[in-house]
């Protein structure tokens, strides 16, 4: 890739792994230094710090520790559910460096109980972590993988999957509830959010969860500099399954962003 190119660091969901992005970076080419970390647990990377709290800056500051270029390199940032709540949060904290953000429905569950009492999709979602949390409780991390892939693909598509794939979901539910946990203490004020000055493309679905559309849409009324896209049809899962719709959208983001300077 080119020396000059700018670095694009993208952040993957919940039980997947950096492996998430390849088709993106195969479409992307050599336009960009592409990034694609595995977020700890997941693919290669050690599980969550036994001693550090469930917060997404835990999880932002060993993305930053790993990436492999200068520290005061300005980058872009892609990510993808929790992935998205991740670049929130390394935006947050590296706003000097990031460029710009294009987020597939950023889980940041923390904003929801804000936006007034007895949100329906508060009360989903929580219900569905303390769903997984029961499960692993019990020792029972099949059943927890299989309730939680259930909520996000909208059905139960375990039979569908073989052995090894179960393997790998059970193995990542234990930090799967470590993430519930960032995501509902991530509270973010409106005042912190409008520190974030860089351009912001929010994707969201229009066939996805209630809780994962409350959340993009406070985001797009609560980010000084940002636009909402919705994607007819698509779910949660989409960066995965409509991998081809996604990606168009993440790069035609991408080269946008590059010619918007942040404010």
């Amino acid at each position: 890739m080119p020396d000059t190119a700018t670095p694009v660091v993208c952040l993957h969901s919940s039980a997947a792994s950096g492996k998430q992005w390849r088709r993106l970076v195969a479409e992307g080419g050599n336009s960009w230094q592409w990034h694609t970390p595995d977020l700890y647990g997941h693919g290669g990377r050690p599980n969550w710090p036994e001693l550090m709290p469930s917060q997404l800056s835990v999880e932002a500051n060993g993305v930053l520790a790993g990436l492999p270029f200068d520290s005061d390199q300005e980058f872009h940032l892609v990510g993808h559910s929790y992935g998205g709540a991740v670049a929130l949060q390394m935006a947050l904290q590296q706003r000097h460096r990031v460029l710009s953000l294009t987020l597939y429905e950023p889980v940041a569950f923390g904003l929801l109980p804000a936006l007034g009492p007895n949100e329906p999709e508060w009360e989903e979602i929580t219900e569905v972590a303390a769903a997984l949390g029961a499960a692993l409780d019990r020792g029972n991390d099949f059943g927890a993988a299989r309730g939680f892939c259930a909520y996000w693909q909208g059905r139960d598509v375990w039979p569908d999957m073989d052995f090894a794939q179960h393997m790998r979901l059970a193995e990542a539910m234990p930090t799967v509830r470590r993430h519930f946990e960032a995501l509902f203490a991530a509270q973010w004020s409106d005042s912190l959010l409008d520190l974030l000055r860089m351009p912001v493309q929010l994707i969201c679905g229009t066939a996805t969860r209630a809780s994962a559309r409350r959340v993009a849409q406070s985001l797009s009324v609560r980010l000084p500099l940002v636009k909402l896209k919705l994607l007819e049809g698509a779910g949660h899962m989409a960066p995965i399954g409509d991998a081809a719709r996604v990606n168009a959208l993440i790069l035609e983001s991408l080269a946008a962003m590059q010619k918007v300077p942040a404010v």
